[in-house]
Order: C-alpha cells, then structure tokens, then sequence
C-alpha cells in the first residue's frame, strides 16, 4: 500500500466514498454529514491545500483523510477536560474508507501511516468524531487517541489526541 498526497484526478474516486460513508451513517441513525458536508468543494479545497491524503493499493484509493496541520479553531475551545500536548498538532478529518474496503484494517493503516507522516512535523494528532458514531470511536481508541473532552463542531463531537512524543507545553 502506498500513502500520499491526492490529485484533482482523484476527486470523483474519493467522492464516491464519502457518499457511500453519509449512506453508511444515515442506515447507523448517525447525525454526522448528513447535512452536505463534506462535500466535492471540500474535497477540491484539500487538493488545493495539499492536506488530502489517501491510502492505496491495486484497487485504486482505499482510505482517505485530510491531514492538516494549520490547526482547527473548534479546538481551542474543548470543555470537560484538555488537550494531553500544547505544542504543535495535526487534525485529521473527512476519514472514510472505499465500500470494497470495510473491514479489512485500511483505516487502520491509514491512521498508522498518518502518524508515520505527523511524527517530524507535529507533537500530537487530534481527531473528533459523533458521539453515535460508535465505529470511528473504536479505530481511534484502537489506534491509541485517548479522548480528551467534547468539541463543538455542527454539533457536539468527542475529541480524542494521541502525543507522538514530543509534549511541549
């Protein structure tokens, strides 16, 4: 598998699975982008960015996040609990995975690979999610995230941080 930046010509393919995760939410009973977001715009602002990363393999894209590193603003303000790190941190958001792949540890890897990338870069990687999407909550605590309170972003999500080692305060 190879992990790296996506390019416009990789839109479409990435777009097919984020409907298919809002169809994946929606038979859940989860509130999460049900309401357009993400959607083509955001994609194509990720590729204009550089933060839009994929995971792939022969299939073609199997994992995709954005990994961005200028910060996220809804996390300045997180209640019932803090950050485990005060220095420089990654977000990843938009994490989905292609239809064909459920199951078969690619976001597992993604989130692996992500790390891998962050490390040089950044103290930490925080990520946020649905209270209801039971799922993404279970790769991030397996992936080592450690939830740290609840961020307001459309609604209320739980966010959860992971230190890669360097914890500057």
């Amino acid at each position: 598998m190879e992990y790296g930046k996506i390019v416009e010509a990789d839109i479409d393919s990435v777009m097919r699975m984020v409907e298919a995760a809002k169809e994946r939410l929606r038979r859940r009973g989860v509130d999460q982008w049900q309401r357009g977001y993400p959607c083509r715009e955001s994609i194509e602002a990720d590729v204009a960015a550089g933060v839009g990363m994929a995971l792939r393999d022969d299939g073609g894209i199997a994992a995709y996040g954005a990994v961005i590193f200028t910060g996220e603003q809804a996390y300045d303000h997180i209640r019932g609990g803090e950050w485990l790190t005060g220095g420089p941190y990654a977000v990843v958001h938009r994490l989905c995975v292609a239809e064909k792949r459920l199951s078969c540890g690619c976001a597992t890897e993604f989130m692996r690979r992500t790390e891998e990338f962050v490390r040089p870069r950044a103290a930490s990687i925080r990520i946020d999610t649905h209270p209801d999407n039971i799922p993404m909550q279970g790769l991030i605590r397996k992936a080592g995230f450690v939830y740290c309170g609840d961020v307001t972003i459309e609604s209320r999500r739980l966010a959860f941080e992971k230190p890669l080692g360097r914890t500057e305060r």
